[in-house]
């Protein structure tokens, strides 16, 4: 909360329009004027206030549109458990869908030799999809496999999650993940493909999947849109 009263005094006034929905997610809050005037407080105060509820993620800002109160993301992705993506969508009463971009079967690069621990010259199978929710794109999937899924995509369901695909062609379990994230903005060939206008983030979220014995066999690479997927974890302190 601000020191200044003043700045308070509209903040909560906003706050409480947006939780009795009169100022619903997606609208615009009313113009600096009308609030001071509302509030009985300065254009100044209104501007300060508005700042801080930019700052906590309540309203967003931009020079064409104003300030608008932010539409919620519906999708949560966890990081603390190994969840498909497909699950992240269906959990929430979405339709999960994929739409294949390429399925091929690839000689490993020096960087996939290195993430999956392979020999040079190592066959992959490259997977490329886009993960939709009632068809429309969610998250651009790069999956890269340490063993041949290229023939089980061919002759199953091809909405069948990459950690499902993977356990049964190889008989073996994915116990963990190593995870990195990393903020993207626009990507011409990644945003195109998710529809994604030059000003919408997205979050890399880059993992490697270990069998039980350490093995790493599944190299991830997923593009998911800001606007769409927020994440969450649980941090205990030490």
């Amino acid at each position: 909360m601000s020191v200044n009263p003043d700045v308070n005094i509209v903040k909560e006034w906003i706050l409480k329009e947006i939780e009795e929905e009169r100022i619903k997610p997606g609208e615009s809050l009313p113009g600096l004027l009308a609030l001071a005037r509302k509030c009985n407080v300065k254009t100044d105060d209104v501007q300060v206030a508005i700042h801080e509820l930019v700052t906590e993620q309540i309203v967003t800002q931009n020079f064409e549109e104003g300030a608008r109160v932010k539409v919620p993301q519906p999708f949560f992705y966890p990081l603390d458990e190994l969840m498909s993506i497909g699950r992240m969508i269906s959990d929430k009463g979405y339709e999960n869908g994929a739409v294949f971009l390429s399925l091929d079967e690839e000689e490993a690069s020096l960087d996939d030799c290195k993430v999956m621990n392979l020999e040079p010259k190592s066959q992959i199978t490259v997977v490329e999809r886009i993960r939709t929710a009632n068809g429309h794109p969610v998250v651009y999937c790069l999956d890269k496999v340490a063993t041949n899924v290229f023939e089980h995509f061919g002759t199953h369901n091809q909405q069948t999650s990459i950690l499902k695909a993977v356990e049964t062609v190889s008989q073996k379990k994915i116990a963990y993940a190593e995870t990195e994230m990393e903020a993207i903005s626009y990507e011409p060939y990644i945003s195109d493909a998710l529809e994604s206008d030059p000003q919408d983030g997205l979050m890399l979220l880059r993992q490697v999947h270990f069998t039980e014995d350490g093995t790493p066999i599944l190299y991830s690479l997923n593009y998911f849109k800001s606007s769409l997927v927020k994440f969450r974890t649980i941090r205990k302190r030490l």
